[in-house]
């Protein structure tokens, strides 16, 4: 059963509607209980603003996170203010700014100061091998759900996601290269089908 999805004005008022210190608080949670970094974060931010809050429809999530991925800086961040502003403005991008960086912040001087002698602990060691797979599989998880959303009844976008990851694979093409070809590609399939049918007519 496919989940309901809201209006995006609808969704966006629902998000206004939240307070600023909760909204803090809803993105300060995804910092502060995601392990692996940005990619491994995106299942969480779409169940926490697709799936529970429903601010965001899956394909607006999906646009989002491509705008996020194309601009400078970590993908995870970028999301976060992007969809921050949308909702709340200027301040609600600062804060969700905030709220994500707040928590790795303050883990990361935590171990500097105290846990850092114990990098080589085997019991450490066995942990960071025992995340690592999970990590992956979140990212797994995220690529397969969201794949399907986009490449779903849509031969054309199944075969460029094909033909972009041969490249990547095989050939190493820088991903700055991959973004600038999909986004060309992108103008250029609604023009292409716009004029095959000006053809049949």
């Amino acid at each position: 059963m496919e989940q309901e999805q809201l209006p995006p004005q609808e969704a966006a008022a629902n998000g206004a509607c939240v307070s600023l210190p909760q909204f803090f608080l809803i993105f300060l949670k995804i910092g502060a209980f995601t392990f692996g970094g940005g990619l491994a974060m995106i299942p969480f931010l779409q169940a926490e603003l697709v799936e529970r809050r429903k601010w965001l429809d899956n394909h607006l999530f999906l646009d989002y996170l491509a705008l996020a991925q194309s601009i400078p800086g970590p993908i995870i961040v970028n999301l976060a203010v992007i969809n921050g502003y949308r909702l709340r403005g200027l301040r609600g991008s600062l804060i969700s700014l905030l709220a994500m960086v707040l928590p790795s912040f303050l883990i990361i001087l935590t171990i500097s100061m105290f846990l850092w002698p114990y990098r080589d602990n085997p019991l450490v060691l066995s942990a960071f091998q025992g995340i690592r797979p999970a990590v992956a599989a979140l990212i797994a998880a995220a690529a397969v759900k969201l794949g399907l959303i986009v490449l779903r009844g849509r031969a054309d976008l199944f075969l460029l996601f094909a033909f972009f990851l041969w490249g990547l694979i095989v050939f190493h093409i820088h991903p700055l290269f991959v973004i600038v070809a999909g986004a060309l590609a992108g103008l250029f399939l609604p023009l292409q089908k716009a004029g095959a049918g000006e053809l049949k007519e």
